[in-house]
């Protein structure tokens, strides 16, 4: 299933958890969110996979409140912050 789908399912489990009267209700509700967080994490891991898609991790520097994916202009942007 979609992973649309799931995180509809574990908001609205969520929003059932708010209003529940007992504690043994709630605490099911929010165990069903649980769940379908869960399947939807799962859902979407199956979806990049069946499409090819590969994650990969992507360092970031941030530099005086600025974000820089690349190391040298990070570097740069110190120096010249250090400069002033």
């Amino acid at each position: 299933m979609e992973p649309i789908y799931w995180l509809t399912r574990q908001n609205e489990e969520a929003e059932m958890a708010g209003g529940a009267e007992s504690i043994e209700a709630r605490l099911v509700h929010h165990e069903l969110a649980n769940r379908y967080g869960d399947n939807a994490s799962q859902a979407e891991e199956n979806t990049l996979a069946c499409l090819g898609i590969v994650r990969v991790p992507a360092d970031q520097y941030w530099v005086n409140g600025y974000r820089y994916t690349n190391a040298s202009d990070a570097i740069a942007e110190a120096r010249r912050g250090s400069v002033k």
